[in-house]
């Protein structure tokens, strides 16, 4: 049996702790590290080792895997006592973060010239998706190193693809995010003419969830609202969910009227609608002015 990757964890936040925790009980060496040393506790208390700077957990890691905000990164790994100073030839960098494909372009290469492979893994799933190990992973980089880390991959997602080189990982997140934000205004404008129709909103949702319109966000809704009982869902909306899209298409010569009347409706309610159960009402805020 081959010796396992010894694992550096950076970033152990509400994604990155859960996944971080996975890999640490399925067995793998650990070191990890974050900016808030109280999150490292309960790491250390079940077995793994707290890094003392980023690159000591490159020095001492096969693989080192970081979860976190995306405009951090370039100085995580190429700042002055970022990773690449510490990481040595053979060493796999994963980010799982979502980050531009050109940031993970121009890092990968920067880290190749120095013996390092980078794979951009970004991540679907949410924190119930890290938690259960559930999460959809996209992956960009060389092959070679695709198939050393798939090991450690699959204790942390039920769905893996490799996308071919350094970027496409990022790319195919980002069009994820635009489809996910037209399911969501599927959702709001269904639930709205259902709301002025005299629906029952919660037994309407249920029943679309069963059918064709059904979707993970319609599901995650119905589970709040039967299961877990919640009385108000918030769609969860932010623009670069629509807009990274619509800047890639643009300097493709693309247009994408879907993706433009997502961006569009939700920006008028200012990026944020919730949907009340207990009214049976459906109430974004006032609308914005269009400039």
């Amino acid at each position: 049996m081959p010796s396992l990757e010894r694992i550096g964890f950076v970033g152990l936040g509400n994604m990155g702790g859960p996944i971080a925790l996975r890999l640490l009980r399925a067995g793998f060496p650990m070191r990890v590290l974050d900016l808030d040393r109280e999150k490292m506790r309960p790491f250390v208390e079940e077995g793994a080792l707290t890094g003392l700077s980023l690159a000591e957990v490159a020095e001492r890691s096969t693989v080192v895997i970081v979860s976190f905000q995306s405009g951090a990164l370039e100085e995580v790994v190429l700042g002055a006592q970022g990773i690449a100073k510490g990481g040595k030839q053979g060493l796999v960098f994963v980010d799982l973060s979502s980050t531009d494909p050109e940031a993970a372009i121009r890092i990968s290469s920067t880290l190749r010239e120095r013996g390092i492979e980078m794979l951009d893994a970004p991540v679907s799933g949410a924190d119930i998706g890290a938690t259960n190990g559930n999460l959809t992973i996209f992956v960009g980089g060389k092959y070679e190193a695709y198939q050393r880390c798939l090991p450690v991959l699959q204790h942390i997602g039920r769905m893996i693809t490799y996308l071919g080189k350094n970027g496409n990982g990022q790319i195919a997140k980002q069009i994820n995010q635009m489809m996910q934000t037209m399911s969501e205004l599927a959702i709001y404008e269904g639930l709205l003419l259902a709301e002025k129709m005299g629906l029952d909103l919660k037994l309407f949702a249920r029943a679309a969830s069963a059918g064709c319109a059904q979707s993970w966000r319609l599901d995650e809704l119905v589970n709040g609202v039967f299961n877990c009982g919640e009385r108000k869902y918030q769609l969860r909306l932010r623009p670069g969910r629509t807009g990274k899209s619509l800047e890639m298409a643009k300097k493709l010569g693309l247009i994408l009227h879907g993706a433009e009347a997502a961006h569009r409706v939700f920006h008028d309610h200012d990026w944020r609608i919730v949907i009340d159960f207990d009214r049976s009402m459906v109430t974004p805020p006032a609308k914005k002015p269009h400039s």
